[in-house]
């Protein structure tokens, strides 16, 4: 190629990236650009309309009679959906922007789940008068999932356990409890999950996660001295969290080995701090002798003020199925 068509080539690419450039700041100045759409069926592939669809940063929309909604962002991130329907266990799912710019993203809800109760998580939620199976997403959210990144810094062995509190709460407080109970030959796993409030009796789950824990493909449950039963399990209503990346972890360490006590022990511990994790300043205390890594985590008010602070209660790694799951 000549100097002169090596020179005109040089200069098409700056045009074409400077005009990508500008589009691309374009898009992101303009919140009507950033949007996605929300397609609502049911288990048989139908649309479901006068679904409730709510994102993190609280737009409320409700589909059409062909199942869609549009949302539209005013930033880029990471933003949680959930979409709830009448008589229908909800789904979650997270959108990414700008990646996910224009596209369609399927929720699909199950069938009507017959359970009722009054628990209070932290002091913060009241299943009662809730529709049946909404508290499912609650719990998966509180347990595994922090503004759609996974709560495990580490892996959890079979039979591993970990208990959590609200490091603020009385005597009252309700305890989470979940626990990695099987791995089975296909890469399937077994997790069992336990929610205890104040007065109330114990709300046992025991969940089967595909393969990467990608989908829950089967649920069982059990309320205080019932029976166990079986809970019918759709396609799509469960999004798996993000895992960090070992360089992103790295990255955010703020202090090496520091001593902290919470009710489940004295630990030493790395403390990190992560930004725009869906809820601001997010702040973690990790040690290797915990299962799953974490010790404690809060939010951080722009003071400096630690808020809405979780604490590990008690760990183990002798967990087993209560409800004959396998």
């Amino acid at each position: 190629m000549s100097i002169k068509g090596n020179i005109r080539w040089r200069t098409a690419l700056l045009l074409i990236a400077l005009a990508t450039f500008g589009t691309s700041c374009s898009m992101l100045m303009q919140a009507k650009l950033l949007s996605v759409n929300i397609k609502v069926i049911d288990e048989n592939d139908q649309p479901i309309g006068g679904a409730i669809v709510e994102s993190s940063d609280g737009q409320q929309a409700t589909t059409g009679a062909d199942g869609l909604v549009t949302l539209k962002f005013s930033s880029i991130g990471l933003h949680m959906i959930t979409v709830i329907a009448q008589d229908r266990a909800p789904a979650t799912l997270s959108i990414t922007m700008p990646l996910d710019i224009g596209k369609t993203k399927t929720a699909r809800l199950g069938k009507t789940v017959e359970l009722s109760f009054s628990l209070n998580i932290s002091g913060s939620i009241n299943f009662s008068g809730m529709m049946a199976g909404a508290m499912y997403p609650i719990i998966f959210q509180s347990m595994f999932n922090y503004g759609g990144y996974s709560l495990e810094m580490a892996p959890y062995k079979p039979g591993e356990w970990t208990e959590w509190m609200a490091e603020d709460d009385a005597e009252d407080q309700t305890i989470l409890r979940k626990a990695f109970l099987k791995r089975l030959d296909n890469g399937q796993e077994w997790w069992q999950l336990t929610v205890t409030g104040a007065d109330q009796d114990d709300f046992v789950m025991e969940v089967l996660f595909s393969k990467g824990r990608e989908s829950v493909r089967r649920l069982r449950q059990k309320m205080g001295t019932g029976e166990p039963e079986e809970v019918p399990v759709s396609e799509g209503w469960y999004t798996a969290p993000m895992a960090l990346t070992a360089e992103s972890m790295a990255g955010a360490v703020k202090e090496k080995r520091v001593s902290i006590k919470v009710p489940g022990g004295i630990y030493t511990c790395d403390i990190l701090e992560f930004g725009q994790m869906g809820f601001g300043l997010v702040r973690m205390w990790l040690s290797d002798d915990v299962p799953g890594g974490l010790v404690k985590m809060a939010t951080v008010e722009d003071d400096g003020e630690e808020e809405n602070s979780s604490v590990l209660r008690a760990s183990g790694s002798s967990a087993k199925t209560i409800l004959n799951s396998y």
